[in-house]
């Protein structure tokens, strides 16, 4: 809050959490790989007798491949996409029939990535799923049970969109429901703090007559009540009248 008042409220501030990243914020990486717990990925710290093996889901397109850590269970085998199996030593890129090239060659760089970080002592291999029999090591190695997604259960189930305002003007905070179903520019009021909850994401518009009160209690209004929702860790985005952003713009038009 102090760096937004520094620079005059200019900046739209943004929160995102990992599993519900925003189209902008993918936008900016090549490449986003999402690792269990940080784990050390190379030999350098870790013997390979020690290395702990790990399965990694391929699935984008050129604008963005997400790269995931997932459970080492053969449910989550997709053919769709691509995955790697690192073993330590051994290394496996598995292409499904329906991955796109996107998806391979990112997994072909990473694979490369590895076996340069461990400095020969890995090797990597190309599989195709309709060349890999069931007895293939690949396989075999996915021994654990699936687990489920911590992302799936913070889906909203209700998609009409809902505007709320956020004002003091009778001398205490009040935040109401101002609107259901489609939003319009015209129904927003630049004396109050409005926020849109558009299900996939959250927008926080401060109007140029908001106190400064209202202002400041605007993403803490936002958090509070996205944790009541069933979608609580979707993006949001506080910007100020006249700093709109496209994804905002989308989300009136729609």
């Amino acid at each position: 809050m102090e760096l937004d008042t520094f620079l005059n409220d200019l900046p739209v501030q943004h929160r995102e959490v990992q599993g519900f990243e925003s189209d902008l914020f993918k936008s900016y990486f090549k490449t986003i790989t999402i690792m269990k717990g940080g784990a050390q990925s190379g030999f350098r710290h870790v013997e390979p007798k020690e290395y702990k093996p790990r399965l990694l889901h391929f699935c984008g397109t050129r604008r963005s491949v997400e790269v995931k850590e997932v459970p080492l269970s053969k449910d989550r085998i997709k053919s769709d996409d691509v995955f790697i199996l690192d073993l330590g030593e051994k290394i496996y890129q598995w292409n499904g029939n329906g991955s796109n090239k996107d998806e391979r060659f990112k997994a072909m760089q990473f694979c490369q990535e590895l076996e340069s970080e461990r400095c020969g002592r890995a090797k990597a291999d190309v599989i195709e799923e309709d060349r890999t029999y069931p007895e293939h090591e690949f396989f075999t190695s996915l021994t654990d049970d699936d687990e489920a997604d911590d992302d799936e259960q913070f889906n909203a189930k209700d998609g009409q969109h809902e505007l709320y305002r956020l004002s003091d003007s009778s001398g205490k905070m009040e935040f109401k429901i101002q609107k259901k179903g489609p939003v319009a520019m015209s129904d927003f009021d630049p004396n109050d703090v409005f926020i849109l909850d558009a299900k996939k994401s959250l927008h926080v518009w401060i109007g140029k007559g908001t106190s400064k009160g209202e202002k400041k209690n605007a993403m803490s209004w936002a958090h509070e009540y996205l944790m009541k929702t069933d979608h609580p860790l979707i993006p949001v985005s506080c910007m100020s009248e006249g700093r709109e952003t496209k994804d905002f713009r989308v989300a009136i038009a729609a």
